[in-house]
C-alpha cells in the first residue's frame, strides 16, 4: 500500500513538474510610466528607456530585483562602454542578450576599436583574441548589443522561431535610435 502512495505522489510530482516546463515566454515586466507602451516614442533616450522598451517586447527583465537571476552587471569598461548587463533571455533558456550604452563624449581607443569593427562586419576581438558575432550598434552609436542564441541554425531560418525571435529582437532595439 506503501508503494502504491509513493507512486501515486511521484506521479502527482512529475505532472505538476512537467506542467511547469512548458517554454512559456513570461508576462515582460518593465517600470515606470512607459512600461505598457509598446511605441518606441513613448520611452527616453535612455539606457533604462532602452531596457524598458525591450521588456516591454518581452525579450529581457530589467528590474533591479531580478539581478544575478535575469541579468548580470557586466565589466563594460573592457569594450570602452560606460554600463552594460548580460540577460537570459526571457523566450528561451538557449539565449542570452547583452546591451552596452557608450558615452560618446568620453570615448576612449578601446571604444572607437569595437565600435568601428560593429559598424563594419557586425562582430569584434574580445580580449581573449575571440570573435564575438551577432553585435549590432544604433545608428547614433550609443548602444550596443550582443544577442548569442546557441540554438539557432542559420540553415533553417525560414521555419526556425529562435532565428525569428533573434530578427524580432534586433529590429526592437535598431528601432531605438534616437
Amino acid at each position: 500500500m506503501k508503494r502504491i502512495i509513493a507512486l501515486i505522489l511521484c506521479l502527482g510530482m512529475f505532472a505538476a513538474a512537467a506542467a511547469g516546463c512548458g517554454g512559456q515566454a513570461k508576462e515582460p515586466v518593465a517600470t515606470g510610466d512607459e512600461a505598457k507602451s509598446k511605441s518606441v516614442s513613448d520611452y527616453k533616450n535612455t539606457y533604462e528607456g532602452l531596457l524598458n522598451y525591450l521588456s516591454a517586447w518581452g525579450y529581457i527583465n530589467p528590474l533591479k530585483d531580478n539581478e544575478g537571476v535575469t541579468y548580470t552587471n557586466m565589466t563594460a569598461e573592457l569594450i570602452g562602454a560606460k554600463q552594460g548587463r548580460r540577460f537570459t533571455a526571457m523566450n528561451t533558456k538557449n539565449t542570452t542578450i547583452e546591451i552596452y550604452e557608450y558615452d560618446l563624449n568620453k570615448l576612449d581607443a578601446t571604444a572607437d576599436e569595437v565600435r568601428s569593427s560593429v559598424e563594419k562586419n557586425n562582430t569584434f576581438q574580445n580580449l581573449f583574441d575571440e570573435k564575438v558575432n551577432n553585435v549590432y550598434l544604433t545608428k547614433n552609436g550609443r548602444y550596443m548589443m550582443i544577442y548569442n542564441d546557441t540554438s539557432i541554425n542559420d540553415d533553417t531560418k525560414d521555419t526556425d522561431e529562435n532565428y525569428k525571435n533573434r530578427q524580432e529582437c534586433i529590429d526592437k532595439f535598431l528601432e531605438f535610435d534616437k
